[in-house]
């Protein structure tokens, strides 16, 4: 009894030091238990919703009672039923009808978004849909669709209903098996449909004067088109997407070149920008009000500097198009000023946690987006890395200028190390000399292109923001220049194969039991996320991935994925390369195919002796291994992917398999007949 006794007292110890951090451990729970929404496989019924909210308000409850050490597992508990809770309640909050088919036809819908798609096209999201004849309850609330040829001619403006001849087609699933999401995605956007038009866009009714609900919309695209207009064409891309988040002027090697360069962060609207901006109206309005010694004696300048920078914060927020990473830099200065106004101290992980907390609510999916994870990650290692060096009293001695130097050096390492694995996760890419180029260009940014954005947004009214237009291009001249330097340099990048599913997670994980557990337990946290590191790099990619339309073939050969097409299925062939870490071109993955592998069709070769579908024909010099798929079953299977086990024969999975049944595949797990097949047929 007395050994039980022992062992229940160093756990109630354990826990009582963690009473500090339970608002970071409450945002933990919260995450884990959005990660564990989107990562099961079957979307869960009304019994799970009801259970996990039960079990939440219970957790509550006896936290309330209790009041010890396990109060606070309670609590985090709570956060975690309460984050699947919430997910599942967000997922169909935002359902929606999805397309069941292809629809080619008449298309009637109000343009709500205008931007740029992968090809370069123009693109328009539109609501208020009328599709043919198509009834309106299985009609979706908005499509996007990209313009191409004729259809290029006369862009619309926000708020005008238009009328186009369209190719639709469902949201489509990952390219292969544990491949990015863009069904999830399209999902919570309420994108119900996607396609092109290759037909002119006629205006079926011009936007009202009275926007309504666009009126922000509105005026984002103009000015936007205007500061297109006024400045060069190699700074007004990246110029309007710091300004109102719109990327339609933005060049894609341009982008290229700053992703190289580990500059592409500067494109984002998120917490440099925002906290850049809000910072500048801080320090800008204090020092004016302190030129006035009545209001230095009788007001508190200090506050009312910081609710200036909440009012222009929040401007800024809605003048940018309100992204996720957008609303997670304003959430985050909003609980810095705030801070400001309490008389709290503001830069601490606890307003961090906050942050977290109050994006989750809004919008729980953006966990699984880059933009939430680099943010939080960077903005945390830098609060946890400068709170540290606070402690340095030798550091104080240093001239402003060393000191400034040091600290710009300090937050472009830490920044590149909280981000560098999420980025390979994401993107397949680690630039390498990303420090160089950020101590150089992040201090441009603060010291010219902001100052000048908000020189220009304050002379607009009297037609004076040329005057801000011209310090902006300087700014971004001088950033883009060092980009292409730093971008240029031997082995600036190195591209990374995408990880395992859930090996992102369990570092995220390990990281933040490392960082928030107070006590040498923290220190366990090193072994997961050892074995998640080498379980990424020793992890094979598959030997043969096939497109859902049986079009595209891809096999590994001594490390390299040589394709069978030259063209067509881009956007597949693109993501199963930069997948594999090398990021060539189609045509060159098509060149590399050996003499000794083919990859033909059931047409090409009738006497072959596979006579299925679709077949893989590998190395005819030891006899022929294929396999067969019925094209409908793998139409319905989204793509297979296959590995060679001990014996030589191919073990496939699905794209259906890897996802799961969950309300953004559900419409496309039936074929024509309404079942839903168990698998792939294999023949």
């Amino acid at each position: 009894m007395q050994h039980w006794s022992w062992i229940w007292a160093v756990v109630e110890s354990a826990l009582q030091a963690q009473a500090q951090n339970l608002m970071h451990w409450t945002a933990f729970g919260f995450g884990l238990g959005i990660a564990a929404y989107f990562g099961v496989s079957r979307e869960p019924g009304p019994v799970v919703f009801l259970a996990a909210s039960l079990s939440a308000g219970l957790c509550v409850g006896l936290a309330i009672r209790f009041r010890t050490g396990i109060a606070r597992v309670l609590i985090v508990i709570a956060a975690l039923a309460g984050g699947f809770a919430w997910s599942q309640f967000r997922a169909h909050a935002v359902s929606g009808p999805v397309l069941s088919e292809r629809f080619y036809g008449a298309v009637q819908g109000r343009v709500v978004g205008i931007d740029r798609s992968l090809s370069e096209k123009p693109r328009l999201t539109l609501d208020h849909l009328v599709l043919g004849s198509l009834p309106q309850r299985v009609t979706p609330n908005r499509l996007r669709v990209a313009l191409h040829g004729r259809a290029q001619e006369y862009m619309p403006q926000i708020g005008d209903t238009v009328l186009l001849a369209a190719h639709l087609s469902p949201p489509p699933g990952p390219a292969e098996p544990y491949g990015y999401d863009f069904q999830r995605q399209a999902w919570f956007a309420q994108l119900g449909a996607v396609g092109y038009t290759r037909s002119p866009v006629m205006i079926w009714r011009a936007a009202p004067v009275d926007q309504g609900g666009l009126i922000v919309q509105k005026w984002r695209q103009k000015i936007g088109a205007h500061m297109a207009a006024q400045m060069p064409a190699r700074t007004a891309g990246v110029a309007v997407a710091i300004t109102v988040g719109d990327r339609m002027y933005l060049d894609r090697e341009v982008q290229h070149t700053l992703r190289a360069a580990n500059l592409s962060h500067l494109l984002a609207i998120s917490g440099l920008h925002m906290g850049l901006l809000t910072s500048l109206v801080f320090f800008l309005t204090r020092a004016f009000l302190s030129c006035l010694p009545y209001l230095i004696l009788n007001w508190p300048i200090k506050k009312i500097a910081a609710l200036m920078s909440i009012g222009v914060g929040a401007g800024y927020l809605m003048l940018s198009g309100a992204s996720v990473a957008t609303e997670r830099a304003y959430i985050m200065a909003f609980t810095i000023f705030a801070a400001v106004l309490l008389e709290r101290r503001a830069i601490t992980l606890h307003a961090l946690a906050i942050a977290a907390i109050l994006v989750l609510l809004l919008r729980p999916e953006a966990l699984l987006g880059p933009g939430f994870q680099m943010s939080f990650a960077a903005t945390g290692l830098l609060i946890i890395v400068f709170n540290a060096m606070s402690q340095w009293t030798w550091a104080a001695r240093w001239p402003s200028g060393t000191r400034y130097l040091m600290g710009s050096v300090v937050s472009a390492v830490v920044a590149g190390l909280a981000t560098a694995p999420i980025a390979a996760a994401h993107f397949n890419i680690l630039p390498h000399y990303g420090v160089l180029a950020n101590v150089v260009a992040v201090p441009i940014m603060g010291f010219v292109v902001m100052p000048s954005a908000i020189v220009a947004a304050a002379l607009a009214p009297f037609g004076g923001e040329a005057l801000g237009f011209w310090g902006m291009t300087l700014g971004l001249g001088a950033i883009l220049d060092v980009a292409s330097h730093v971008a240029d340099l031997p082995h600036s990048v190195s591209h990374i194969k995408a990880p395992p599913p859930k090996i992102l997670g369990l570092l995220a994980a390990s990281a933040l039991f490392g960082i928030l557990w107070q006590g040498r337990l923290r220190y366990l946290a090193v072994i997961p996320a050892c074995a998640a590191l080498i379980c990424w790099v020793m992890s094979p990619r598959p030997d043969v991935l096939i497109s859902g339309d049986g079009r595209l073939v891809g096999v590994m050969v001594q490390g390299t994925r040589v394709l069978n097409v030259a063209k067509g299925s881009g956007f597949v062939a693109r993501s199963w390369l930069e997948n594999d870490g090398n990021p060539i071109s189609q045509q060159s993955a098509y060149g590399a195919m050996p003499s000794w592998l083919e990859i033909v069709d059931k047409g090409s070769h009738p006497m072959r002796p596979c006579q299925a579908a679709l077949v893989v024909v590998q190395d005819w010099r030891s006899g022929p291994v294929c396999d067969g798929f019925d094209l409908e079953a793998l139409a319905t299977a989204g793509g297979v992917a296959g590995r060679f086990d001990s014996s030589g024969r191919l073990q496939w999975i699905t794209v259906r398999q890897a996802i799961g049944h969950r309300l953004w595949n559900s419409a496309e797990l039936r074929d024509a007949k309404g079942h839903d097949p168990a698998g792939l047929k294999v023949r």
